[in-house]
């Protein structure tokens, strides 16, 4: 049983209370899940997260990646300041720069990387937030992005929830790259087996017809 197995966090949601339960997270045995549980807590550089599964999973390719030059990450609320120089944070909160994703106030072909990870569900016009970072890229630049495909609605009155795509909708928006390579999340072991139940419960179809996964790491070349 892991560390936060013992306590739920309770957070203020436009006006709602929500109880995020820590005991299921704590209690997978999913061995992966395990595993990126353990570099986490050994990976002192890390920005603090909330530990589930799929950010675990998202967290860690972002870092396999090793983001360096001039690297701008839209939109993250927690700064990813292990990256080093040439970082900075870009949004309309607390960042290093104030701007908008749909209008970068950067300049083109400047940055050699650019994270954009679980913001374009919150954008009006992700189609247009694309472009903008692909015209912010220089030449052979890359796009690190993700967003979630099974997950719940997580907005409010000032930040709200708009879209999900599926890999051949990210292949659309991403269709003016170079190179895209999609990674599809894993589920846990026990939330696989929730999901075959609620497909066959459900009649989303044939197995081999139904495709789940709780979100989409999405990295693209300009």
């Amino acid at each position: 049983m892991g560390s936060y197995a013992d306590k739920s966090v309770v957070l203020q949601v436009d006006e709602q209370e929500v109880v995020i339960d820590a005991l299921l997270l704590g209690m997978s045995l999913s061995p992966h899940f395990q595993q990126l549980r353990q570099w986490a807590r050994r990976t002192p550089e890390l920005h603090d997260f909330p530990i589930d599964y799929h950010r675990l999973q998202l967290e860690k390719w972002v870092w396999d990646h090793h983001p360096k030059g001039r690297v701008m990450d839209v939109g993250t609320l927690i700064p990813r300041r292990w990256i080093g120089p040439g970082y900075f944070s870009l949004g309309l909160g607390d960042c290093d720069c104030i701007g908008d994703s749909l209008q970068l106030p950067i300049a083109d072909s400047s940055l050699d990387f650019a994270l954009c990870t679980e913001v374009l569900e919150h954008v009006t016009s992700p189609k247009h937030a694309v472009a903008e970072l692909r015209r912010a890229l220089r030449p052979g630049g890359v796009l690190l992005a993700s967003s979630p495909f099974a997950w719940p609605w997580h907005g409010c009155d000032d930040y709200a929830d708009y879209w999900r795509f599926t890999h051949q909708g990210w292949r659309l928006l991403l269709e003016q790259f170079s190179e895209v390579k999609l990674t599809a999340c894993r589920w846990t072991e026990e939330g696989l087996s929730s999901i075959d139940i609620a497909r066959r419960f459900e009649g989303w179809g044939f197995r081999n017809e139904t495709a789940f996964t709780t979100g989409y790491l999405v990295e693209a070349t300009k």
